[in-house]
């Protein structure tokens, strides 16, 4: 068998995008995350080594800033997290 590996490998715009929002935030303050944030268990690892929660209710969601999982969430859901002052 051959394996090949692509000339550039990696995230996807939208994921690397919402990876990268994480990464930033961590520095400003507590972060949560809706769900994964992607489904890579090396990435979601560390974040959570750094301090990143993964919440699954929005009752979680006291006291620190959300973000939503790289492929979304239903409407009911972004319309009732709490909004940043």
């Amino acid at each position: 068998m051959e394996v090949k590996l692509a000339k550039s490998a990696g995230f996807c715009f939208g994921v690397k995008r919402a990876v990268d929002c994480v990464y930033k935030k961590l520095e400003e303050g507590s972060i949560c995350t809706y769900g994964p944030i992607i489904h890579n268990k090396q990435v979601t690892e560390d974040l959570e080594s750094r301090g990143v929660r993964v919440i699954e209710d929005i009752d979680e969601a006291e006291g620190c800033e959300v973000i939503i999982r790289s492929h979304g969430v239903p409407p009911h859901i972004t319309g009732s997290l709490p909004k940043k002052a």
